[in-house]
């Protein structure tokens, strides 16, 4: 129940970005608060592209008629996450496959897409050129669109210890 619109078991929630810069930013946004995240952190990570093997049903929290059903942004940027675990489970229980949303971390507006199903990993097909590891581009645009830099960690004998 860690996640934003996390089920409780035996359900479960898969977390999806609508593009790869906007799943990157959703998972080094909150290792980022000083602008700077670890070379070591993304070389540990991988983008994979899923398909969904079949038409769902998807509430969609980013539509403007969202708002007649109490909807706000809120739901996308609240913290802790009762609310929108809330929301996720009314939903799942009302015959919705996921919800879409805007992303917390990237405020151009990205799309994120909550998925329900079983708890545990879904045997969904991917591209066969995947996963792939976070790319020189893919960095590049992380300093461009979000102004976050990508630095190793400085070894031991890098460093100068003062004591006091």
């Amino acid at each position: 129940m860690g996640g934003r619109f996390d089920l409780s078991e035996p359900d479960g929630t898969c977390y999806v970005a609508a593009d790869a810069l906007a799943a990157l930013i959703e998972i080094v946004g909150p290792e980022s608060s000083t602008g700077l995240v670890a070379a070591d952190f993304l070389r540990q990570r991988r983008l994979l592209r899923l398909h969904v093997p079949r038409k769902i049903a998807l509430a969609d929290s980013t539509s403007r008629q969202a708002g007649g059903f109490g909807v706000t942004l809120e739901l996308c940027t609240v913290t802790p996450y009762a609310c929108p675990q809330a929301w996720a489970s009314k939903l799942h229980t009302t015959g919705f496959a996921g919800i879409v949303y805007w992303l917390r971390h990237d405020t151009s507006s990205a799309e994120g897409f909550a998925l329900f199903g079983l708890h545990g990993e879904a045997d969904w097909p991917w591209d066969e050129d995947q996963p792939q590891s976070i790319s020189p581009e893919m960095i590049r645009r992380l300093r461009q669109d979000f102004g976050i830099d990508v630095e190793e960690t400085p070894r031991l004998d890098q460093l100068r210890i003062i004591t006091d």
